[in-house]
């Protein structure tokens, strides 16, 4: 494995140390300190019971928040590096991570999120979410009402997003499978309140964590991305609301992949506005978006002529300057582009027609459709009533919110926005995971409320609750099998799935009751449980 002193003999010749000369004006002090090795940084969840412990637990070891970070809940700096963390204390982090509980992001990373301040009740889009640490902080903003459609273009890494949105256990999120490029619209007219274009890009601001980019970054690579990301952020555009916000971002210092696709999107439209978001931005060391610059090929030598060169006009020269450049350099951390547009109006288009020619495939059976009648009064039947709203794919039961069946009811707009066909559909986006998965199915009924759902025990499954004494839940969280004599007196026939509580533990742990009595929760929520306990 390379060294750090290693990494700087391949960078002293390299393009990206030639390139960032023209781009910022300390490009010697951010050479420096671009070899050393990111601190751990995590961000808690504050959608959790337990959040409160799990910040006293990072004190307790060592750790700092960052005080620049604004949202709902806070973010710290490990007192060790990147995959650092050692013996007991890297067991817990992994298993806090694993139970969503905290999320293991880039300190620059959370920036975007901060910038596009979503809200609760909005309806969001994370355009390229995948792997979804920043699907998961929108959703923490979102306190869980709303929508927020997390939209990967590879289905493979779909499947990595999916199981990320189930370790968060946000139940505002959807998942989407779409070229970004190409997204259909939300059902409805009303169209997204905000939109996150975490574009793919070279990664040359990502030298710290990733060494690697100093023998491979090339002009050529921006160059060849231009194109794409101007088209993702375009449909961002189409797709917000007058008076909607889209945050576009990288982490890129190259201005190709950055101020040039501002420019495209300033010089293409006239219903957008750049805003400045540096107000959201208070502790955090940025640079101005720069106002010119000039494109070259892989020997460094200058382009000219579209799309790539120099603003075309003065008037968005100037506008320019409200993108942000984070100085990652200056805040021990990585480098990082984002700029806020405002959608200002809706273009007037064609009428929509209500045309009954128009056949949308239908959703697949596997596709997650609200719960029907008879399946919620058996759900009802197990656990209590429950008046949220509920989703079935398959064999699971997941939890969601009255905006994502607004959107499933809502008529649908298609044929590139000619014509609308009824609701009760997905389609013409293809959805392929919904809410957070709460119970599992089995011989045609509910069973058991799972691990991901036991946090939500308290709204969808009050019934399910038993309480019993300490020392028998201390036992069950150590890995015990227990006996059922510990169960109260109206309970003491009771078997299957359900979940228990006690004086010190209020958080419900569901159990298996069959002869014995044993926890359903896996070795990183017990070690969660045991390791936060008194906290």
């Amino acid at each position: 494995m390379k060294s750090d002193s290693d990494w700087r003999i391949s960078a002293d010749n390299s393009l990206l140390r030639r390139g960032t000369v023209a781009w910022m004006p300390d490009a010697e002090a951010w050479f420096e300190r671009s070899f050393e090795r990111l601190p751990e940084t995590v961000r808690v969840n504050p959608l959790r019971n337990d959040s409160n412990a799990v910040e006293v637990w990072l004190q307790s070891v060592g750790a700092e928040p960052m005080e620049w970070y604004r949202g709902p809940g806070s973010s710290w700096v490990m007192p060790f590096e990147r995959g650092g963390a050692e013996g007991e204390i890297r067991k817990l982090l992994i298993s806090l991570h694993e139970t969503g509980r905290l999320t293991r992001q880039e300190a620059v990373s959370m920036i975007p999120v901060m910038a596009l301040n979503p809200k609760a009740g909005e309806a969001v889009l994370d355009m390229c979410a995948s792997p979804g640490s920043k699907t998961s902080q929108i959703a923490e903003f979102m306190n869980g009402m709303g929508v927020l459609v997390a939209n990967e273009r590879s289905r493979k890494r779909c499947n990595l997003l999916v199981a990320n949105i189930q370790r968060h256990r946000s139940r505002v999120t959807i998942v989407s499978n779409h070229d970004g490029r190409h997204i259909p619209s939300l059902s409805g007219n009303s169209g997204y309140d905000a939109i996150l274009v975490d574009a793919p890009c070279t990664g040359s601001g990502t030298t710290r964590k990733n060494p690697e980019v100093w023998s491979k970054w090339k002009p050529s690579g921006g160059l060849g991305l231009h194109s794409m990301q101007v088209g993702l952020l375009n449909r961002a555009v189409d797709l917000l609301r007058p008076g909607g916000r889209v945050v576009y971002s990288t982490c890129s210092l190259d201005p190709v992949e950055n101020e040039a696709v501002i420019s495209q999107i300033l010089q293409r439209r006239g219903d957008v506005r750049l805003t400045d978001c540096s107000e959201m931005m208070e502790g955090v060391s940025i640079q101005e978006g720069l106002q010119s610059w000039v494109p070259t090929d892989d020997d460094m030598q200058p382009l000219e002529g579209n799309p790539w060169a120099h603003p075309p006009t003065k008037e968005i020269s100037e506008k320019l300057s409200r993108c942000v450049r984070v100085r990652g350099h200056m805040m021990d951390a990585g480098g990082f582009f984002l700029a806020t547009i405002e959608k200002k109006h809706v273009q007037i288009g064609d009428v929509l027609e209500d045309i009954s020619e128009v056949r949308l495939p239908e959703d697949s059976v596997q596709a997650s459709q609200p719960l029907c009648k008879e399946d919620r009064l058996a759900f009802e039947k197990e656990f209590g009533s429950c008046d949220k709203p509920l989703w079935k794919r398959g064999k699971r039961i997941a939890i969601g919110t009255e905006r994502m069946l607004d959107i499933w009811n809502e008529r649908t707009t298609v044929s590139g926005g000619k014509a609308m066909v009824d609701g009760g559909r997905w389609r013409p986006l293809n959805i392929v995971h919904v809410g957070c998965e709460i119970s599992e199915i089995r011989s045609g009924r509910p069973s058991r409320i799972i691990e991901d759902g036991a946090h939500l025990a308290r709204e969808i499954a009050r019934r399910r609750i038993v309480k019993i004494g300490d020392v028998e839940f201390e036992k069950l969280l150590a890995g015990e099998v227990i006996e059922t004599d510990c169960m109260p007196s109206n309970k003491t026939d009771i078997r299957g799935g359900w979940l228990v509580s006690s004086e010190l533990n209020p958080e419900p742990l569901p159990v298996w009751i069959g002869g014995k009595i044993t926890a359903m929760m896996s070795k990183h929520e017990g070690a969660c449980r045991v390791g936060l306990r008194g906290l």
